[in-house]
């Protein structure tokens, strides 16, 4: 009795960690393009396994962590396991062209994604 009742628990231990381990969020954003008027367009790629919504985006100057754009309410935007999803974002401020900028989207769950974009 005492081993079923081990053998159980890690059975149960050892299924919740791989419940918790598909439950990821991981997206890849596979391009972005960036004006300078502050509109984003991004194409988001689920590799999770669950639905994934983004809730804000942000611009930031590389290497800093100071928003100089947003947060942008980005509350329409959900993209299911394995979808590219079009992201669309205004932010509406004035970006100098030919300059790097670093575009951050935050998940409903708290997960940053970010890439590096040249403002055009």
């Amino acid at each position: 009795m005492l081993i079923y009742l081990w053998l159980a628990g890690f059975i149960t231990k050892a299924t919740s960690q791989v419940q918790q381990m598909t439950a990821l969020e991981v997206l890849k954003i596979e391009a972005a393009v960036l004006d300078d008027a502050g509109s984003a367009t991004l194409y988001v790629r689920n590799l999770g396994g669950d639905a994934v919504t983004l809730v804000n985006a942000y611009i930031l100057r590389p290497g800093t962590i100071t928003p100089i754009c947003g947060p942008a309410d980005l509350t329409a935007a959900s993209i299911d396991p394995g979808a590219l999803q079009e992201v669309s974002i205004a932010f509406g401020c004035s970006l100098s062209a030919g300059n790097d900028y670093v575009v951050k989207i935050v998940t409903r769950r708290g997960t940053e994604f970010a890439v590096t974009v040249s403002a055009s």
